[in-house]
């Protein structure tokens, strides 16, 4: 199952207030808001209900009031040693809206031989992006199989998808990772 074919049922809070909350989640909800176009709607899930594969870039459904919508992950705040989400924002998308948001890097083809040259060196793993909903990827492969000592990966290095515009560095050449020699 695809994170797109993922469907959360929430339910609209009537207050927003710290003992609200607390009550929401020794209930097991999670708090969070629904951001719509001039709005914000404060809504709770349940915290089995979420998905465990969440990024800021993912697309899930959003049942609300018997109404199906599709939704941006914009934020999950989870608890530093339990992992347990504590709160979330979504943001209501159609699907010819451009969005602005955060998208993991997937470095892939590090070899051993490489591994023995020297350190792995990740600098960024997120890269800010602007593209239409439609063309929004879950990540970007970043291929490190050539990479050798004292070298690194430049953002002009990578393969984007056409319509995917990098907001990150815009205009400089920023390092994405590098095998520094130790």
């Amino acid at each position: 199952m695809t994170l797109e074919n993922i469907v959360i049922h929430a339910q609209v809070r009537e207050s927003a207030s710290k003992s609200a909350v607390r009550k929401h989640r020794q209930s097991g909800l999670v708090p969070g808001v629904l951001y719509r176009k001039g709005t914000a709607v404060q809504i709770a899930i349940s915290s089995s209900n979420l998905p465990k594969e969440h990024t800021r870039s993912s697309v899930v459904k959003l049942v609300l009031n018997g109404e199906e919508k599709s939704v941006l992950m914009r934020e999950v705040q989870v608890h530093p040693l339990t992992d347990k989400p504590l709160h979330f924002d979504f943001q209501e998308v159609q699907e010819n809206d451009v969005v602005r948001t955060h998208v993991p890097l997937n470095f892939v083809g590090l070899t051993r031989e490489q591994e023995k040259e020297g350190a792995f060196n990740i600098r960024t793993r997120y890269l800010e992006i602007k593209t239409k909903l439609a063309n929004l990827p879950r990540s970007i492969e970043v291929d490190v199989s050539g990479l050798k000592a004292d070298q690194s990966v430049q953002l002009h290095d990578l393969k984007l998808a056409e319509g995917v515009v990098v907001r990150t560095g815009k205009g400089k050449n920023v390092a994405l990772a590098s095998l520094v020699k130790i």
